[in-house]
């Protein structure tokens, strides 16, 4: 709740392991508010979030809510633009730092050889989405598309257990919407990751999702397969309009 407006109001969701779903509806719906409160980002007044059966308490720090298995991005992309792509990534991986305090301030050898196999693994991530090109690069320096596949691969460096990926489509041409299609895909059955989309190409949603979900000023629409969300009138009525090409 925003001052006396209710931006999402009971809007209960569930995402299987390594399931690919969607979110999807009109604009001000309420999606992104809801990653938001999803991710800590936000406050909620009400609800409970689980990951694993594990709760998240409420007023959980962003940080500590990506430390129990949920990494995103966002509409607006934030990279660290003055840094490299691979420094990016670098600072994603952060929380798998294991090292102890006194080990970290005195820079004793073990820092020194996590520091390196940290880079390794950062490194061994950027070839395997094809980035390895671009590593030495300052993010804000890439052309758009690059710069989201470089935010996908830095959310998939904390090793969640699902990503929520925020209208990542949005400003893409269609060669760059079909990479990015191929990319999400990977997350899911490559490295088993559950996957959560806010998206409003439809052609990418209904060749992506496994399951929908739909809100409209802040309630839930429908849920249902692909199919089941194209025919549904209530759906076509409220943000489908003429169909979709699937």
């Amino acid at each position: 709740m925003f001052g006396g407006l209710t931006a999402v109001d009971d809007v209960s969701l569930h995402v299987n392991e390594k399931e690919l779903v969607a979110l999807i509806g009109p604009n001000g719906a309420g999606k992104t508010t809801f990653f938001n409160c999803l991710t800590g980002v936000a406050p909620a007044t009400s609800g409970v979030v689980k990951i694993g059966g594990q709760e998240v308490k409420k007023n959980t720090k962003a940080y500590k809510v990506a430390q129990m298995g949920i990494s995103r991005t966002f509409q607006n992309i934030r990279l660290f633009s003055q840094l490299s792509v691979l420094e990016n990534i670098l600072i994603a991986m952060t929380n798998q730092f294991k090292e102890g305090f006194l080990t970290s301030v005195f820079r004793l050898p073990s820092f020194y050889k996590t520091e390196d196999e940290m880079e390794e693994k950062a490194i061994a991530l950027l070839k395997d989405f094809n980035l390895q090109d671009v590593m030495y690069y300052p993010a804000g320096d890439l052309p758009y598309g690059t710069q989201r596949k470089v935010e996908i691969v830095r959310a998939l460096a904390t090793k969640p257990k699902i990503i929520c990926l925020d209208e990542p489509a949005a400003g893409m041409n269609p060669e760059e919407t079909a990479d990015l299609t191929r990319l999400i895909k990977r997350l899911q059955t490559e490295y088993g990751i559950a996957v959560l989309l806010i998206e409003h190409d439809m052609s990418l949603v209904m060749n992506l999702a496994e399951r929908i979900y739909v809100l409209a000023e802040g309630k839930l629409l429908a849920k249902g397969t692909p199919e089941e969300i194209q025919n549904n009138q209530a759906v076509i009525d409220a943000y489908l309009g003429g169909g979709v090409d699937a």
